[in-house]
């Protein structure tokens, strides 16, 4: 079974890669890794993602609003590598240097030492703050009490 960091280990070897194509494939699994880490994590809080084009703003802002700095930074960081990512796969016309590929894996990686980095505690905390902002704030709930 593949996890969402394995494709931290592929934008880690494009990125060091010669070529343009290599550091936009660096940048495009750099946001993937990220974002499979932050649904897994979510996921295990009992969260249900939804899929396809909804699933990146309901990731971002439910980290964002977890009432956790360093998730909410987290959060913010992953909608701006899902912007770059955006430009590395469809703005071709537009230079895409080595040195934003390497920065684009590090920011993966800073976001999913993030959620490893969370204690059994604060995950608790986190989940009534989504909770709260999904019913106060979206007037909506995604969370199943199916935390794994």
């Amino acid at each position: 079974m593949i996890r969402g960091e394995d494709f931290l280990k592929l934008a880690e070897r494009s990125a060091a890669g010669p070529t343009e194509t290599d550091w936009r494939t660096a940048v495009s699994r750099a946001y993937y890794a990220a974002f499979h880490e932050a649904r897994d994590f979510l996921t295990a809080l009992g969260f249900q993602t939804p899929r396809a084009d909804m699933a990146h703003a309901f990731l971002w802002r439910r980290l964002q609003n977890g009432g956790h700095v360093r998730l909410a930074l987290a959060g913010s960081r992953l909608n701006q590598l899902r912007g770059e990512r955006n430009q590395a796969d469809y703005d071709l016309h537009r230079d895409l240097a080595q040195d934003d590929a390497a920065a684009a894996v590090k920011s993966a990686a800073m976001i999913i030492e993030t959620f490893h980095g969370i204690s059994a505690e604060e995950r608790l905390v986190i989940t009534e703050a989504i909770k709260t902002y999904e019913r106060d704030i979206l007037r909506e709930s995604t969370w199943r009490n199916r935390p794994r």
